[in-house]
């Protein structure tokens, strides 16, 4: 009679119970157990770093004055992963990486609007609507890299005078998570 040792493996999570009585049987079920070790980590990554991404309008006509002024797009259309606040119009970075952003400002009846992008509290680029026959747009779009709780929004850049900008969703403010 063979007396060769048996081993056995036994995985909880209703899998069921497993002999081996030889050395390669063993390889084979721990290189197994190892794959799936490393597709659950992969599936618990991927649910948890949703990638952010979000497009807002603005609805009324919003008076911007003095530097400070932030525009606060309300109308939120797309807000994935929850990084923007419309009551703020504050996009605050929830995951570390390389976004796109992209801004329209339309001038309310022939008026200007000096407007920027800030990262931080820092100027990233510049924006400006310029008198046209009755409203003007402009588009200002960058990619900025961003760590965890960074933040980016859209503000005034002129200390003189109000000047308003249209809404009834002709003006929008975007952005989303290109890459790590």
């Amino acid at each position: 009679m063979n007396m060769s040792p048996m081993i056995v493996i036994f995985m909880v999570m209703s899998f069921p119970l497993i002999s081996c009585s030889s050395q390669s049987c063993v390889m084979d079920i721990l290189d197994e157990f190892d794959k799936i070790k490393v597709d659950v980590a992969k599936s618990k990554a991927a649910s948890a770093s949703v990638k952010p991404a979000f497009f807002a309008a603005l609805t009324p006509h919003f008076t911007l004055t003095g530097l400070n002024s932030v525009l606060k797009f309300d109308d939120v259309r797309v807000n994935r992963g929850g990084a923007y606040d419309p009551s703020t119009g504050v996009f605050t970075a929830t995951v570390q990486g390389l976004y796109h952003f992209s801004c329209m400002i339309l001038a309310n009846h022939g008026a200007v609007v000096h407007y920027q992008l800030n990262k931080n509290d820092q100027p990233y680029i510049l924006g400006y609507s310029h008198k046209g026959a009755a409203a003007d747009s402009s588009t200002i779009s960058a990619v900025i890299e961003l760590t965890i709780g960074d933040r980016v929004f859209v503000k005034h850049r002129h200390t003189a005078a109000s000047e308003v900008v249209f809404g009834y969703a002709h003006t929008s403010f975007s952005g989303y998570f290109i890459r790590e």
